[in-house]
């Protein structure tokens, strides 16, 4: 009897032992890394080097140009806990422009109803300890709608829009403004200095 007991002791003791070491399926994610730029190093809120690991959320840069959306898939929490299960500590998000400055779109997709939108998956991405990286992805040059991939940024347009995007998430340390996504067929001269081409201009840096 005394052993049966001591047996039923000891199982017991690992149980709670195995529930203390189990996160609870409700248990609060880690808070978000907040980056920063040290030199040439990318640190976090400690100090220390920090590696994002990340991964892309496509749709927001066509769904809303192409007049169906603003996402593409789910991004509610359980969407987004699948994600964190891949061991990641950041998403890109990419944006279109057209869309944020509510131009070119229907009004259900674009302007407020997109940047509410962008900022709500932003804070869901927070909540579960994920930095959010922000890409000028889809963008006009000129009087262009911005309905796909341009060589670069267009000086007249992005400026406007990463000033919109800057003042929405300035008090949030844990998103990344990626400035803009792949430039292509561009001389470094105009990479550095700015040039005409596509039909507008392009920035310099």
């Amino acid at each position: 009897m005394k052993r049966h007991i001591r047996g039923v002791l000891i199982l017991t003791l690992l149980m709670a032992m195995v529930a203390a070491m189990t996160p609870s399926a409700g248990a609060a994610a880690p808070p978000p890394p907040a980056p920063r730029v040290v030199g040439n190093t990318l640190v976090g809120a400690d100090g220390r080097p920090l590696r994002l690991l990340g991964v892309d959320k496509a749709g927001t840069e066509y769904a809303c140009i192409q007049g169906w959306g603003i996402f593409d898939g789910p991004t509610d929490a359980g969407a987004i806990a699948a994600i964190r299960s891949w061991g990641v500590n950041a998403v890109r998000v990419p944006l279109n422009e057209d869309c944020w400055l509510g131009r070119n779109v229907s009004p259900s997709f674009g302007g407020e109803a997109y940047r509410s939108a962008i900022e709500g998956y932003v804070r869901r991405l927070n909540d579960a300890g994920m930095v959010a990286v922000l890409d000028l992805h889809w963008s006009g040059t000129g009087t262009s709608p911005s309905s796909g991939q341009t060589q670069m940024a267009d000086a007249l347009d992005a400026p406007v829009f990463w000033s919109s995007v800057a003042s929405r998430f300035r008090s949030n340390p844990s998103v990344v403004f990626d400035l803009f996504n792949e430039p292509f067929n561009i001389s470094w001269a105009c990479w550095r200095d700015g040039c005409d081409g596509n039909g507008g201009r392009f920035p310099g840096r």
